[in-house]
């Protein structure tokens, strides 16, 4: 089930892409994905204890490469929506200033947004 919502997010967030020159669809896809995904974030921490899990990794000497790769792009990817979110904003009042930066962010949050949904396939049973 996790793995589907993940997905779901996925697909809007690369539909949003597709349509980016469209703000009509481009902000709801792109606002219903952070939604999806921080519920999807919120719901594996409160259910699973992710990162009382990791913490305990850490500290007992653990060899959980893929794992820490896998929560470190989450990281980034969970900030880069913030920006994204920030900019988007600003475009949107009118600062196109903010557009270039908005755009090289954006790849940087693809890019990371794809490399937690293929990790999250080999550490799902980790936490």
């Amino acid at each position: 089930m996790l793995i589907a919502i993940s997905t779901l997010a996925v697909l809007l967030i690369l539909v949003g892409w597709k349509f980016k020159k469209q703000r009509a669809v481009h902000i709801p896809l792109m606002s219903l994905a952070f939604l999806i995904d921080f519920g999807l974030l919120l719901y594996i921490e409160l259910s699973r204890q992710a990162i009382a899990t990791l913490q305990k990794n850490i500290s007992t000497g653990a060899d959980e490469g893929l794992l820490y790769f896998h929560v470190m792009v989450s990281a980034f990817m969970l900030v880069l929506y913030f920006v994204q979110i920030g900019t988007g904003i600003r475009l949107a009042k009118g600062r196109e200033v903010s557009r270039v930066f908005h755009k090289n962010a954006g790849l940087l949050f693809l890019a990371c947004r794809l490399l937690n949904y293929v990790t999250s396939f080999f550490v799902v049973s980790k936490l």
